[in-house]
């Protein structure tokens, strides 16, 4: 059996997703106009209140009919507007390719309405993108794959999210590179979207989203599962690790219960240690529409 992705209908998803934008509820450090609330208040952009004029602010700034009716100098503040840049980390390793194209307890299961695991996070990322250009702001990619990864640059320009959709397109998910690496390279202040089923280097990948939080990155986990792992086959089966195929186990109808027990606790820790390092959680299953998904992740109603 090999892998095969899932073909991904680029036109219905955008239709989907038409006018959703994503705002936040943070305020960003300034940078180019954009549509977010910056750190910064100044007096150019949206009015917000008066406060007491102080030595150093421009005299120019000074509220001169206020001045006439209170006989006191006040300045007018306002809310700057920033852009945020968005950064889509995707994982792209060997166990992104799951279900491979035909296994047997997919048929079983009646599975076939879920995609596979990487199409899946082709879809919410090429979503995620549109949100985030529908708002005025630039998305950048970074694939962690083999030898070198892939990466695009942040851009707002036209043509961005085909870009995006093309680059995901060609990629193969394959091998065992590692995610934290990758994280690590994307510029802080950023608001970032990693999207993996932390099977690799979970503690480095965890670890890497602490210190980006730290350092002023909004950082979002979309742990990808799929319904095969969440609720398995019955029965005697051999599993594969498909980073090391050398790795494999035989699994009974007994260790069923011991899997499933044991798999929710590692998800229940995954959640647990990304909340802790100041990141948002969002679990992602195959089964879910993507629009969907992306609409939860970008916090619109759904």
């Amino acid at each position: 059996m090999t892998y095969s992705p899932s073909p991904l209908a680029l036109g219905p998803l955008l239709d989907a997703l038409r006018g959703v934008t994503w705002p936040t509820r943070e305020r960003v450090r300034a940078g180019m106009p954009g549509a977010h609330r910056a750190l910064q208040r100044g007096t150019t952009g949206e009015f917000t209140e008066f406060r007491a004029y102080r030595q150093g602010d421009d005299p120019r700034r000074i509220d001169w009919r206020l001045l006439a009716r209170s006989d006191r100098a006040f300045v007018r503040v306002t809310d700057e507007r920033a852009w945020w840049t968005t950064w889509l980390v995707l994982d792209a390793s060997a166990s992104m390719a799951f279900p491979e194209s035909g296994v047997p307890a997919a048929r079983e299961r009646g599975t076939r309405s879920a995609l596979d695991k990487w199409t899946m996070v082709r879809a919410v990322a090429i979503g995620l993108s549109a949100a985030a250009l529908a708002t005025g702001d630039p998305v950048g990619l970074h694939v962690a794959i083999r030898p070198d990864g892939k990466r695009l640059p942040a851009r707002t320009r036209r043509g961005t999210v085909q870009s995006i959709a093309r680059t995901l397109e060609s990629i193969v998910p394959g091998g065992d590179a590692a995610l934290a690496p990758v994280i690590s390279r994307v510029p802080a202040g950023a608001r970032i979207v990693v999207c993996s089923d932390m099977l690799g280097d979970t503690n480095e990948t965890l670890s890497t989203i602490a210190r980006m939080g730290a350092a002023g990155s909004a950082v979002t986990l979309a742990h990808v599962l799929h319904p095969l792992e969440l609720s398995p086959p019955r029965g005697a089966w051999q599993a594969v690790d498909p980073r090391a195929a050398s790795d494999r186990r035989a699994l009974s109808e007994a260790s069923y219960a011991r899997y499933t027990q044991e798999f929710s606790a590692w998800r229940s820790d995954v959640a647990r240690r990304c909340l802790s390092a100041g990141a948002r959680y969002v679990e992602l299953s195959c089964d879910e529409e993507p629009a969907r998904a992306v609409r939860r992740i970008a916090a619109v109603p759904v």
